[in-house]
């Protein structure tokens, strides 16, 4: 990946159901596998709010696919992800009473779940092309594309209906004659060497108001939901793309530089030089990631303080610990006992 000075990051939730199909049909080895070349820590699956970098994300289908030999293999993860899949974003995007307003919101707040790509609209006369569009990087997008339909139609046919089908759909990847399955999926034509993954909507239909009435009220994105695990959220990039992957690693435990500037796509040196020169080091943000998943972890869960420090990379409890009192002024298991959630 060619590195353009900050790196797009996806939450880790689209995915979907990705691991358990792998695992289903390919087994466990398979799984572990396919993460490990991306640098992904398996316990990314149990984490779907954790931000990742979006070529890991293309990577994982692009992967799963080959592995298990299915050209359908990102369509079959689309159909089962609704536009709920991608959390309050779109459920408050789908809250709008027309789909012109709908969508609307939905680019507004996209940074809620990604950053580096985007959604747009893009009129065009008597028609519309909700598109959303991904940096350019050396990367296999079929079935990350693919596996992006399914949730945009439910999106679009809350207010045009579920028998509803456009005109036709775009994709970026170069039509082959495997194609034809996608589009007897779908039932409808493929566009394909587009400059996004989109969908055609007859502009006056933009007006049309929501059919399918939900049976609870959506919730508002709030900064609290859109930043839980972004640890550097106000810092200027590349911190704080890189604060969300050193997050990332720590869920195995690694905090070693070498594999974060991997997963980033940059060579260490090269990954220190833009940090300093945005006045940070990676030892400031490593700290700063340890501390948050530290009280996170102190507060919601009963692990021991010897898990969690070893959980965080620590070779000892103690080591752990005088970390914890630099941070806090407490050690973890007097931070614990004041800060407890107790039911």
């Amino acid at each position: 990946m060619r590195y353009s000075g900050t790196t797009p990051l996806v939450r880790a939730k689209g995915f979907g159901n990705l691991p358990e199909r792998v695992e289903r049909a390919a087994g466990e080895r398979i799984l572990f596998d396919i993460f490990r070349k991306e640098g992904l820590p398996i316990a990314l699956r149990e984490t779907p709010d954790m931000p990742m970098p979006l070529h890991a994300m293309v990577g994982l289908f692009a992967r799963g696919e080959s592995a298990l030999d299915c050209r359908t293999f990102g369509l079959d993860i689309g159909e089962e992800m609704t536009h709920r899949a991608f959390g309050l974003w779109l459920e408050y995007s789908a809250a709008a009473p027309t789909l012109g307003e709908g969508i609307e919101r939905a680019i507004a707040t996209s940074w809620a779940h990604q950053s580096g790509a985007r959604l747009e609209l893009v009129r065009e006369g008597d028609h519309s092309l909700l598109r959303y569009v991904t940096p350019s990087f050396e990367a296999n997008k079929r079935a990350y594309a693919d596996h992006l339909l399914p949730p945009m139609l439910t999106f679009v046919r809350l207010y045009l209906g579920r028998q509803w089908r456009p005109d036709w759909v775009e994709v970026e990847y170069a039509r082959a004659p495997d194609a034809r399955q996608i589009e007897d999926r779908l039932q409808v034509g493929l566009r394909c060497k587009r400059p996004a993954t989109g969908l055609v909507i007859p502009t006056e239909a933009l007006t049309r108001n929501r059919t399918v009435v939900t049976q609870k009220a959506a919730r508002v994105v709030t900064l609290r939901d859109v930043q839980a695990d972004v640890i550097l959220a106000d810092a200027p990039e590349p911190a704080r793309a890189l604060s969300a992957v050193v997050a990332l690693r720590l869920l195995d435990g690694q905090s070693d530089i070498e594999g974060a500037a991997n997963l980033v796509g940059l060579g260490v040196q090269g990954l220190q030089r833009r940090l300093r020169e945005k006045g940070f080091t990676y030892r400031e943000i490593v700290e700063e990631a340890r501390r948050a998943r530290a009280i996170r972890l102190l507060v919601e869960t009963e692990h021991s303080v010897l898990t969690i420090s070893l959980s965080l990379g620590y070779d000892s409890h103690s080591s752990f610990t005088r970390a914890f009192i630099r941070w806090m002024g407490c050690t973890p298991s007097e931070y614990r006992r004041a800060n407890s959630i107790r039911s």
